[in-house]
């Protein structure tokens, strides 16, 4: 059985950009991070800019949203790559911020004899 240890002073780092660039985010942090536990989502909504009166359905954008839990000592690597990855500085490029995680548990699954015949 795999066991589980517990992590404290993790990082949550999420990152809201247009729709379209999620997953192509996700898939580059797999193949040049080795990060396989982003969560991505989606959400839509409008931006602060408009007034109230202005906002109406129509108006609404769709957002991919990008979770990735690190560790403390690689979240400004992690932070720099997917800010400039997902070219959020550009002009509505998105928004990228970090949250402390107090605790978080890491697992792994467990070896299979038979995965391996």
């Amino acid at each position: 059985m795999t066991e589980m240890s517990l992590e404290i002073d993790s990082r949550l780092i999420s990152c809201v950009v247009p729709k379209g660039r999620g997953a192509p985010l996700q898939q580059a942090l797999a193949d040049n991070k080795a990060i396989h536990n982003a969560t991505l989502h989606h959400g839509r909504g409008v931006g602060k800019s408009l007034h109230g009166s202005d906002r109406s359905l129509g108006d609404q954008q769709e957002r991919d949203i990008l979770e990735v839990l690190v560790q403390q000592e690689k979240c400004d690597e992690i932070f720099e790559y997917m800010f400039f990855e997902a070219q959020i500085n550009e002009p509505h490029g998105g928004i990228i911020y970090v949250s402390k995680v107090s605790k978080n548990s890491c697992f792994g699954l467990p070896d299979v004899a038979w995965e391996k015949e």
